[in-house]
């Protein structure tokens, strides 16, 4: 999962989502959708954090290996 693209994982997180929105969707399907998009959403945060902690070194003139 660690080698997703952002695009990748919010693609799938939109795609659980939007199953999830089905009325023919069961519970059962809908629990293991809901956690697959929670795992999506954590690597979506994982992925926003690294940039931000890039973005922060740029910022401050630091040249560090992120």
């Amino acid at each position: 999962m660690g080698d997703k693209s952002f695009t990748e994982s919010l693609e799938k997180l939109q795609k659980a989502a939007n199953e999830i929105g089905k009325q023919s969707t069961s519970l059962e399907e809908s629990l293991r959708l809901f956690e697959e998009g929670m795992k999506e959403a954590e690597n979506c945060q994982k992925i926003l954090d690294r940039a931000e902690q890039k973005i922060q070194i740029f910022e401050n003139g630091e040249v560090k290996d992120a």
